[in-house]
């Protein structure tokens, strides 16, 4: 069982009208299940708060199964909160009236449900998770397989054998989806979506042609079942392959068309089951929570939610520290308030005194390194004090890596702040290439990491970084301070092979960076030294 220390998280920005405050509870009748890949806050009853945890073990499971390579697993805790009634839960809800959300982060992915009506509040669960972990794995799947996915397993049914995904969704569900009429994207527009489109009937329209297309894909053919599957395995192997499902089914585009709308038209469609693997736990542990430990949580899924609801997440922790007044995790959540208020120095302070109580708090470690970065300006140290808070934030990250080897984004600060050293560091590299294997779908892990082997002078490596980053979605306006850097390579490059009287290759390169790069002093070096290498 982890440390309830080790539930410190840091801030999720996410812009919403402030709800009305409530009166604070009093943290009583609040447990904790914690399994493989969550961890469930609940005031269900224990049979339910454990059926929906070892449910969510067997999705996880079910995923990996139809598709082993691509390793469906998440460098981030994933917390639900369970709440009994929508009485309990209207303090915690976004605005809207949905029964539930999820909020991913990079530290957490928090998700809070009405729980006594699971059917109708976890496919939002299932559906936003799953985007989150094919993101984080394989970001290089097309949009559609990403969208359709989500779909097909957001009606995901289960019980300790057997588990169900493809079922039509019905009622309000099907509505939502448009299933109950509207129009549908085509194949064909559907596998060109090169971005999300913008419109809402648009995107629902893409929704829905991605959910048929992967429905068809999926469920009732084997063939075509083994097809997706090395689809899936061919991008996993490499991310910059240009490969198409209709390539890997071996058919056109306008005969797969056909099909699914064909395949579609059955009534009722067919649905897929599936055996729950067998090393999916059949039990779990429920631990009772104290009621400042339920209080921190709770006001630590405000903060996180919606900054916008700082003084209610204050209210829970000053709440959670009148039952105990060195309540470190409380004394942390504080820290978090004066963070988002703007005040560093005080939230230093609150996390140094927290860190004293629960030094093998990883998270609590990040948030310390954060803060100190954040007091020295996210920039090289130019004196001495300097450098020591950027010691302080390594050592912070390092300790966090060394308590949780799995946590991705640990390894992504401390790879940031290793590339703040004055001097390259032999570890930058390193550390930025773990960070980027856990969090693939991340475009600044990818530009720190190209930083690194610009500092290192690894051209080649950092053509290949941008290349696969472009495959996995990065936007153009992510690639473009890339491309920039490769060109300060290209430059470094080219006085190189200008040494080894290679002048042509040299010169070619030259004119591309005068062409191409936004650095003024960039260009005019380049374009002097072409001057001085041309007969």
């Amino acid at each position: 069982m982890k440390r309830i220390s080790n539930l410190m998280l840091a801030l999720v920005v996410w812009a919403v009208a402030i709800p009305s405050p409530a009166a604070v509870p009093s943290g009583a009748g609040w447990q904790q299940v914690e399994t493989d890949n969550f961890i469930i806050f609940s005031n269900l009853n224990e049979a339910a708060t454990k059926e929906v945890g070892l449910d969510l073990e067997r999705l996880q499971a079910v995923l990996e199964e139809i598709f082993p390579r691509a390793e469906f697993d998440s460098p981030l805790d994933t917390l639900l909160y369970l709440f009994k009634d929508r009485e309990s839960f209207e303090p915690y809800a976004l605005p809207g009236g949905q029964s539930g959300y999820f909020a991913p982060h990079k530290h957490a992915n928090f998700a809070a449900v009405v729980g006594s009506t699971p059917d109708e509040t976890l496919p939002v669960v299932y559906r936003q998770y799953l985007h989150e972990v094919i993101n984080n794995n394989v970001p290089q799947v097309p949009r559609w397989f990403k969208h359709g996915l989500a779909e097909i397993f957001s009606t995901f049914q289960s019980d300790g054998s057997m588990a169900v995904v493809a079922l039509p969704p019905g009622g309000a569900e099907a509505e939502k989806m448009g299933l109950l009429g509207g129009e549908q994207m085509s194949v064909p527009e559907v596998l060109a979506a090169g971005s999300l489109p913008t419109d809402p009937g648009q995107m629902n329209s893409f929704v829905q042609g991605s959910w048929a297309l992967m429905h068809y894909l999926l469920v009732d053919d084997e063939e075509r079942f083994a097809a997706t599957r090395r689809f899936v395995d061919e991008l996993v192997a490499n991310p910059t392959s240009d490969v198409s499902i209709a390539e890997t089914l071996g058919v056109d585009v306008g005969k797969l068309q056909a099909a699914v709308e064909a395949y579609i038209e059955q009534s009722p469609l067919p649905h897929r089951e599936i055996p729950v693997p067998a090393n999916v736990p059949t039990s779990v542990d429920l631990m009772p929570l104290e009621p400042q430990t339920a209080l921190f949580h709770l006001g630590d899924v405000l903060i996180h939610t919606n900054p916008d609801r700082q003084a209610d997440a204050k209210a829970h922790f000053d709440a959670a520290l009148a039952l105990k007044p060195d309540f470190a995790p409380a004394i942390a959540g504080l820290g978090l308030v004066s963070e988002m208020g703007g005040d560093l120095n005080t939230a230093e302070k609150h996390y140094q005194q927290a860190l004293k109580q629960l030094p093998d708090a990883f998270r609590l470690q990040v948030l310390f390194g954060e803060v100190e970065l954040g007091l020295l300006g996210k920039r090289r140290p130019q004196t001495a004090e300097e450098q020591a808070r950027l010691d302080q934030a390594i050592a912070a990250f390092k300790k966090s890596v060394e308590l949780r080897p799995g946590y991705g984004e640990g390894w992504a600060l401390l790879g940031y702040s290793y590339n703040l050293e004055a001097k390259p560091s032999p570890d930058a590299v390193q550390t930025l290439e773990r960070a980027y294997e856990m969090l693939p779908g991340r475009a600044d892990v990818a530009y720190n990491l190209l930083l690194g082997f610009a500092r290192a002078g690894q051209r080649q490596e950092a053509i290949d970084l941008v290349a696969t980053a472009e495959a996995r979605g990065a936007t153009e306006e992510q690639l473009a301070p890339a491309r920039q850097t490769l060109l300060q390579l290209d430059f470094q490059y080219a006085v190189a092979l200008a040494r080894d009287k290679k002048l042509d290759e040299a010169a070619a390169l030259l004119e591309r960076v005068v062409a191409e790069s936004s650095d003024a002093g960039l260009q005019k070096q380049a374009a002097d030294f072409l001057q001085q290498i041309r007969p």
